[in-house]
């Protein structure tokens, strides 16, 4: 089983994450655009410092001086807000961090580049102009870019584990504050591109990504004490995604429902309608997740109730299109 027996949660992921990386690791910097603390960027800061290289508060100027500490032969892991991170400073994330694996397509080589976008979505309490509901299909337009959006902070420290190690730009969303731990550590191994099936049926399946996997987990308790039969499929790589695991995934069942905290345009439900339409014909898709109309602010419960995103509200969805 990859899901773990006892739900428990863990308060601040990064934290641990980063430090134990810094740790091992003499030639990474955690860097911050004077969000450390609300990145949840503390152990490093302060007992590492060495390893810890704060910009202020200027997104754009995290990104370009991150790609050149790259090529002095670091590993940079820049850090901020994800709305900061890829809408405000996308022009640098493309330009300075993105392009630096040379010309082509190659990206087996040059500087490895991993920028980390915190409370995506509608992660963040604020309105608009703090939710990256855009972040992953904006990433993931990059040629030769590696997108992560982990579940929880099990796959969240191996993707950033695996993203030390890979040469070219990698986006992961990060997760911060009480965060629920999913995934058993002890069976769970984290590879890229690789998705994972967290259960088994027929009938209806459901195709999720990040936050939205754990959202597939609270409707599947639901639909599993109705006697719906359905099967849910994680995705933690946005870019590059084992298409083919998709598509076997897909083409097993008649009808697909793809869940994400992003945009339905661009996102999860974007990739996997791609994957299904260039094979033809298989299951019909129907994508849930940030409809295209801005989101309100307030606690997270809230805003998933208003976008009907909320557990009973996905589960009614889902049941209704079940065969």
């Amino acid at each position: 089983m990859l899901l773990t027996g006892e739900r428990t949660f863990d308060p601040a992921p990064f934290d641990a994450i980063s430090y134990d990386l810094c740790s091992r690791r003499k030639d990474v910097i955690i860097m911050s655009a004077d969000l450390s603390k609300y990145c949840q960027v503390v152990r490093v800061k302060t007992e590492l410092p060495e390893q810890h290289l704060d910009v202020g508060m200027a997104e754009q100027n995290l990104l370009s001086v991150a790609a050149g500490v790259a090529k002095g032969g670091y590993i940079p892991i820049a850090t901020c807000f994800a709305c900061y991170i890829t809408r405000r400073a996308y022009d640098q994330m493309m330009i300075c961090m993105g392009t630096g694996s040379g010309p082509g397509t190659n990206r087996k080589t040059g500087p490895t580049n991993i920028a980390i976008g915190f409370t995506p979505g509608i992660a963040n309490p604020a309105r608009i102009h703090h939710q990256a509901s855009e972040d992953l299909g904006m990433v993931r337009a990059m040629p030769n870019a590696t997108v992560i959006d982990p579940m929880d902070p099990t796959d969240f420290r191996a993707a950033v584990e695996a993203a030390v190690d890979l040469p070219g730009l990698t986006y992961i969303r990060g997760h911060r504050g009480d965060t629920p731990r999913l995934l058993d550590p002890a069976n769970f191994r984290f590879e890229l591109g690789k998705t994972y099936k967290l259960r088994e049926g027929s009938g209806i399946g459901l195709i999720a990504t990040g936050h939205g996997t754990q959202w597939a987990l609270e409707a599947s308790e639901l639909l599993m004490a109705r006697g719906i039969d359905h099967s849910v499929l994680h995705v933690p790589t946005i870019k590059p995604v084992n298409e083919a695991e998709i598509a076997d995934f897909a083409f097993a069942h008649n009808q697909i429902v793809t869940i994400e905290n992003h945009q339905i345009v661009t996102g999860l439900g974007s990739l996997t309608t791609e994957i299904v339409s260039d094979i033809g014909g298989g299951p019909r898709i129907t994508r849930f997740g940030l409809p295209n109309r801005w989101a309100p602010g307030g606690t997270m419960d809230y805003v998933r109730r208003t976008l009907q995103l909320d557990a009973e509200t996905l589960a009614n969805r889902i049941a209704a299109l079940a065969p």
